[in-house]
């Protein structure tokens, strides 16, 4: 039995811990606010997501996107400053965030006042979200729209059997059948496609 739930003027709200997420993706930035309740992560307040383009840009896009998030946080708590940032698969070699990132996001926590705590790839953490949905390891294709780029990558029972970036052309379509060719010779691609 948990004593401390009995003790007055303990209020359920300063027990909790908050975390922000900023979402770095090619030429677009997001922040959400989120918390751990009955061992899973919730989302608690998200921003839109904010353009930018050149290196200079990210900061003040960031920061937009944090200010977004945070205005309906109350204000009686205190704001976060872990943070978890969210990539795309060609920020990241071998488990690690490459250099030329790496002093972004290092840029991004001096001026921001962000304390990192860990990353995720994007489409593993979309491959995550859908088995702790559905049950089961992911089998699909999972692709990211960006501006300039598409990003495929295929998981099979859950596992990351390879990424590929394609150059963006004026159909989607075919941009996403060159990226599957990619895979030839592999295995049968999965029937499931998700876009993010």
């Amino acid at each position: 039995m948990d004593l401390k739930k009995f003790l007055p003027g303990r209020d359920e709200k300063e027990e909790k811990e908050y975390f922000w997420s900023l979402i770095i993706e090619p030429g677009w930035v997001a922040a959400g606010i989120w918390t751990i309740e009955e061992d899973r992560a919730q989302v608690v307040f998200a921003s839109s997501p904010v353009a930018w383009e050149l290196d200079e840009e990210l900061v003040n896009a960031a920061d937009s996107a944090l200010s977004s998030a945070i205005q309906e946080f109350p204000e009686d708590l205190v704001e976060p400053s872990k943070t978890v940032f969210g990539v795309n698969s060609g920020w990241v070699s071998e488990g690690e965030i490459k250099e030329e990132y790496l002093g972004k996001i290092k840029r991004l926590c001096g001026e921001l006042s962000l304390t990192p705590i860990g990353f995720v790839v994007l489409p593993e953490a979309v491959a995550h979200l859908i088995k702790s949905e559905e049950g089961s390891p992911l089998n699909a294709v999972v692709i990211g729209v960006y501006k300039e780029t598409v990003e495929i990558s295929v998981f099979k029972l859950g596992n990351l059997t390879g990424v590929t970036e394609v150059a963006r052309s004026v159909s989607l379509a075919d941009d996403v059948v060159e990226g599957i060719t990619r895979f030839a010779g592999t295995d049968p691609i999965p029937s499931r496609f998700l876009i993010y």
